[in-house]
């Protein structure tokens, strides 16, 4: 076998280098169903199906999905898979059975009466499908299942039994194509057509494949391999004794998969064949939509290799590995400064190692070269951990300084400045003589623009400035106090600034303008390089390569890594030429062009299951009515873009609900909670590269509740209306009635008011007091007359004028009731006397009551308390004062008593009814229906101990006003 490994000559037969793939490997842990993997496909759809030993596995890029006995296969073990042309994945056991997958569902002969109907005489080897559908099936004996269903075996060719069946394809027009026993049939419409003969000694199925245009075989017997195109061309390949079955991976690539490896023959292009996972069992390959070739294995997993475009290349000195440190562009080469005092060179276009390295030292062993600048076009200087020395054109030292352990160089014009273990000085790169000293201690990069230097140490950055003072920046900056491991300008001024733990610091005109790290997308915080190619700054971190657009908003970053065919994700160097990319690693050298990687990307986007109230349901059947009690909705899908592994991030937006943007990177969306409505959902992926998926989208409605259906909200609308009328009604006719009641009480209280005032002069008195008047005219005593009439009509007018107010002072009410007791004891002729009482802290004249209360009782005490007494000892009293809201008046007098009273109005009646008590309780009962604060009355007789009356006491409480 003919390894695939570039060999280049080099100064001295010690130098070897080897060129090999990048791969992402897949096992059991990371979601793989087992280790040995039989037979892969890749659907309609993008999805990638792999056939193990212990169940189907379904990859999206991201997750893995297994299929199991559980799941509906009749066996775990799977041994050939095919994708047809409507979506279903045929999936055929080591068990005698067919199934397929499709639309989320495994159909099986228990579940499916097609299925039911194919018997396979032994395990399926092969599966083909013609143009118009129909799916021929290979193994013993043919089994055709045509689009209608019907299925038919196939047994006989011209009427014989059918021979050793080799490999079976589908015509590019229709039919299929059949290699028996070495003879190629044509079969349509039920018959065979001979095509010609095919003379192979071997005729076991292994070693053969075939599709359209193409027919592959070998023969374990013969010394070469054999490929044989339909036109008769043939092509001699390199024999192999190892080989386990082939593959046919386009026009122009076929696959061999082989115990020790695989080998992919190009039978067009200028390499011939190319070896890839040497060593390993390959039981199978296949290139996908993207261009990633991907190998199964048997015991070993699943392996993707990312991109033919990235080479990996391990440099050696005597066996010993040569870690690359830095790296420069030097004419048309880049070149690579090693640990092994050795700078190797590349072309710059192609990434190739070219002839001619560079001895730093001409001693075995170790001698880092950490550095390397081009002076002038043509003149090297190079920097390592024990010298530092210049070179000329024809790579010949012409100074050097030596037991200097440089770890980074700066030229800024003729001045060199030089980063080493103890020390940062400046040189004359023309005559090379240190001309001064700037730092004395650890240092680890240097940067100098005009007469300003920054120095990058283990405990953060500094700046010596122009006039000779030294000043940290890292004290007003937490991410400049770690180590600094490279600084780069670019064109606006902004300093790139490369730290050992806090990402990168854009710093300009002495503040920090950017921050870089894992919370805004940097694979990592460690940063171990940087190179700025335009508005591009390359990252290279302890987890791969980040190339981030200074230029955008948000400075979008695109990630690199072993996963894209990186041999490490530890960065140590970089260099970028348009889309050329040189990377120094721990294993050596790796280069890919970016172009190619990106023109291949492919990203698509579907939908792999929907949720609708804890259920789930097809994609392609949602319902577009959604009941609102089960209106919980998840969406789960996926972004297929194998290059970009897993890094690819989405784009929503749920019409109805939002119509502005936003992304996420999980690959799902829940709205437990929706409101009514018609809703549309935009869905895009984005992957690592840029690349936009094609817009999904999803349409639904959720059901309105029944508040609010039109007709539900007519039925309430009428019954509000309604019930609107009924309560308007019912707070009108209460509005009425209290309106008739308040009428029916100021009528009352109008009638009682004019009851009361016909009242208050007790008609007995008035006749007395006329009588009185006119014994005073008999006796000729004018002066008396006159005396008791002004009294008598000032009562009169009192009367008049109290009775239409609401409310009179306590002062009015006091005077009218001294008029009316003065009357009544000239008129009774000074039988009895009479006081009133007020409590020094109330002012008879800011208390307002009701007019003519206490006339009443004050008339009563004089009618029938001190009447009746048989001295001229009577005495009423009045009493006012203040007890908290209230205001207290209480009449008082030493009369016979109400009992007495009531046995002389039995035994002298008199012509009139008496109706001023009766008249003042319905007044004092009116007022309290139309006030909070209530006046209350109460009535004692007044006794001794042995029951003998001693008068009576009225007390009235009004709240005061």
């Amino acid at each position: 076998m003919r390894l695939f490994l570039y060999t280049v000559l080099v100064v001295l037969p010690g130098l070897l280098f080897g060129q090999e793939s990048g791969y992402t490997h897949y096992e059991s842990k990371d979601g793989l169903a087992g280790s040995t993997v039989y037979c892969m496909v890749q659907d309609a759809a993008g999805f990638m199906w792999f056939g193990t030993e212990t169940g189907l596995c379904r990859f999206d890029g991201t997750h893995f999905k297994n299929f199991t006995r559980e799941d509906g296969l009749p066996d775990n073990e799977i041994v050939q898979l095919f994708a047809d042309s409507k979506g279903r994945v045929w999936i055929a056991p080591f068990k005698r059975a067919v199934c397929y997958y499709y639309k989320g569902k495994i159909h099986s002969p228990d579940n499916d009466p097609v299925l039911r109907r194919i018997h396979p005489d032994d395990f399926v080897i092969r599966f083909a499908e013609d143009k118009a559908g129909n799916i021929l099936i290979q193994s013993k004996k043919l089994h055709l299942v045509e689009t209608s269903g019907r299925v038919s075996e196939i047994d006989t060719i011209d009427s014989q039994p059918m021979p050793w069946i080799n490999t079976i394809c589908a015509r590019e027009d229709d039919g299929f194509r059949i290699l028996a026993n070495n003879k190629l049939y044509d079969y349509r419409k039920g018959r065979f057509t001979f095509k010609e003969g095919v003379p192979f000694r071997d005729k076991h199925f292994i070693y053969f494949a075939m599709d359209a245009r193409l027919l592959v075989s070998c023969s374990y017997w013969q010394r070469e391999e054999k490929v044989f195109f339909e036109q008769k061309k043939m092509l001699s390949l390199q024999h192999r004794k190892d080989h386990i079955r082939f593959a046919i991976i386009d026009d122009s690539l076929v696959g061999e998969c082989c115990t020790s490896g695989a080998a992919i023959y190009n039978l067009k292009g200028t390499d011939s064949t190319r070896y890839f996972l040497q060593g390993l069992p390959v039981s199978s390959m296949l290139k996908d939509y993207e261009g990633n070739f991907w190998f199964g294995t048997l015991g070993h997993g699943l392996y993707k290799l990312s991109s033919l475009f990235v080479s990996n290349v391990k440099l050696k000195r005597d066996n010993m590995p040569a870690q690359v440190f830095t790296l420069t562009r030097y004419g048309e080469t880049v070149l690579a400064g090693t640990e092994v005092n050795i700078l190797f060179r590349f072309n710059a276009k192609t990434g190739r190692f070219e002839k001619g390295n560079i001895f730093v030292q001409k001693f075995t062993g170790t001698d880092p070269v950490y550095a390397i600048l081009v002076y002038k076009e043509k003149n090297l200087i190079c920097g390592s951990s024990s010298v530092l020395y210049k070179m000329g054109e024809d790579f010949k030292k012409q100074a050097e300084i030596p037991f200097l352990v440089v770890k980074g160089l700066c030229l800024n014009g003729d001045k060199l400045y030089v980063a080493g273990k103890d020390y940062v000085f400046k040189i004359d790169a023309r005559t090379w003589k240190i001309s001064d000293s700037l730092w004395k201690g650890r240092s680890t990069s240097v940067f100098a623009s005009h007469d300003t230097v920054y120095i990058g140490t283990l405990n953060g950055l500094y700046c010596r400035l122009p006039d000779g003072g030294m000043q940290f920046l890292g004290e007003k900056t937490l991410a400049l106090q770690t180590r600094i491991t490279a600084i780069q300008p670019d064109v606006a001024g902004v300093l790139w600034i490369g730290t050992y733990g806090d990402g990168i610091v854009g710093y300009k005109d002495g503040r920090v303008v950017a921050t870089i790290n894992r919370h805004n997308g940097l694979s990592s915080n460690v940063c171990r390089a940087l190179f700025l190619e335009g508005n591009h700054l390359w990252a290279g971190t302890d987890k791969g390569i980040n190339k981030i657009n200074i230029s955008q908003p948000g400075m979008p970053i695109t990630k690199y890594t072993t996963s894209d065919g990186l041999a490490t994700d530890i960065v140590n160097a970089l260099y970028v030429d348009s889309n050329k990319v040189f990377v120094g690693t721990p294993e050596g050298i790796t280069f890919f062009d970016e172009q190619k990687i990106i023109n291949q990307s492919h990203c698509d986007l579907y939908f792999t299951d929907v949720t609708i109230g804890g259920a789930s349901c097809p994609v392609d059947s949602l319902p577009a009515l959604i009941a609102h009690n089960k209106n919980g909705l998840r969406f789960d899908y996926v972004g297929i873009s194998y290059k970009s592994n897993g890094d690819i991030r989405y784009r929503y937006r749920l019409l109805g609900l939002d119509t502005a943007w936003q992304e996420t990177r999980e690959t799902f969306l829940s709205y437990p909670t929706l409101p009514s409505g018609d809703y549309l959902l935009q869905l895009q992926a984005i992957n690592k590269f840029d690349v936009h998926s094609q817009l999904l989208t999803a349409s639904f409605t959720i059901d309105k509740r029944l508040y609010e259906r039109n007709w539900f909200r007519i039925l309430i609308g009428l019954l509000f209306i309604s019930g609107t009328g009924l309560l308007v009604w019912f707070i009108i006719r209460r509005i009425r009635k209290r309106e008739q009641e308040k009428t029916a009480i100021s009528k009352r209280i109008s009638e009682l008011e004019q009851l009361s005032r016909k009242a208050q002069m007790n008609p007995h008195f008035i006749f007395n007091s006329l009588n009185s008047i006119q014994q005073y005219v008999m006796d000729s005593d004018v002066t008396g007359a006159n005396k008791f009439i002004s009294g008598f009509s000032r009562l009169i007018r009192q009367t008049l004028d109290f009775s239409s107010k609401p409310e009179i002072s306590l002062e009015e009410e006091l005077d009218y009731l001294s008029n009316y007791l003065e009357l009544e004891k000239t008129r009774l002729e000074n039988a009895f006397t009479w006081s009133v009482a007020i409590d020094k802290n109330v002012d008879p004249a800011e208390h307002y009551i009701p007019p003519m209360i206490l006339q009443p009782f004050v008339e009563n005490s004089v009618r029938h308390g001190l009447r009746y007494r048989r001295d001229k000892n009577g005495k009423v009293t009045i009493t006012v004062k203040r007890v908290g809201d209230h205001l207290v008046c209480v009449v008082e007098d030493n009369g016979i008593g109400r009992r007495a009273a009531m046995e002389y109005k039995s035994i002298t009646p008199i012509n009139y009814q008496s109706k001023g008590l009766s008249l003042t309780a319905d007044r004092i009962t009116m007022y309290n229906k139309e006030h909070e604060q209530k006046i209350t009355m109460q009535i004692e007789d007044l006794e001794a101990g042995n029951g003998v009356a001693l008068g009576t006491r009225v007390t009235i409480s009004f709240p005061v006003l």
